[in-house]
């Protein structure tokens, strides 16, 4: 079940954002729970006292109790493994908001059409917060979470090299296209022969160079270069919200 909380002080909105949310999970046949709050100390004091496991929250920014900007501060310093959606009437809010990591923007007045595409991009997110990869070190089972997939490389023939947004790796036998097959295309895309990137954690590409967060730089493959163009550019767009 999924589980999203909505705070926003106008009633009517709130309302009507509800029942988008309801009527979009109904449709794709998902279980949800959506929690209202008209009053932002009244999430912060339910998320303080236990954990929530709220993957979405919805939060108006322009609210009169408090700043939607700084709920969201004091929502991060409680939970941060969330999707953040703010809802305002103005897009001037961005670059104050940008370190609250906010996922995306809903502009006033909500209706299905301008919420619908944010809850399919959401379930794409989701889909790849969610996901773990299994497999096996010896006798030894073992999980990695995906999201946390920087890039996957293999020199040997079966056996490969994770290595993770904290800095730890894994090594394993695994054919690098049978995991490929594993992994959310959203997000993946295997540059050459030999590694598979995760695109979230790309920090620069010049040329057929990538560059990425751990600090690794990687090649794509002339073959390859056209696709991941192609790629990578519809992960930009969905990221930003086109």
């Amino acid at each position: 079940m999924y589980r999203i909380a909505i705070c926003d002080d106008n009633v009517e909105q709130t309302g009507i954002t509800e029942t988008v949310i309801l009527k979009f999970f109904s449709t794709i046949d998902k279980e949800v729970q959506v929690d209202v709050f008209f009053k932002p100390k009244t999430l912060l004091k339910t998320m303080s006292n236990s954990r929530t496991g709220y993957q979405i929250i919805f939060l108006d920014i322009e609210m009169q109790e408090m700043n939607g900007i700084e709920v969201a501060r004091r929502l991060r310093e409680l939970e941060k493994d969330f999707l953040l959606v703010f809802i305002t009437g103005y897009d001037n809010y961005m670059l104050e908001s940008f370190e609250v990591l906010p996922f995306r923007y809903v502009l006033k007045p909500i209706d299905s059409e301008k919420l619908e595409p944010i809850l399919q991009q959401i379930m794409i997110e989701l889909e790849h917060h969610m996901q773990y990869l299994f497999y096996k070190v010896g006798k030894k089972h073992c999980q990695l979470r995906i999201r946390d997939i920087v890039v996957i490389s293999s020199e040997l023939g079966r056996k490969v090299r994770v290595d993770l947004v904290d800095k730890r790796d894994a090594q394993f036998y695994f054919k690098l296209k049978k995991l490929l097959k594993l992994l959310p295309n959203s997000h993946f895309f295997q540059i050459n022969r030999g590694i598979i990137i995760n695109m979230n954690y790309i920090t620069g590409i010049i040329g057929d160079q990538i560059t990425l967060e751990n600090g690794m730089t990687v090649y794509i493959s002339r073959g390859n270069r056209k696709k991941f163009k192609q790629a990578y550019t519809e992960f930009s767009e969905r990221s930003m919200g086109i």
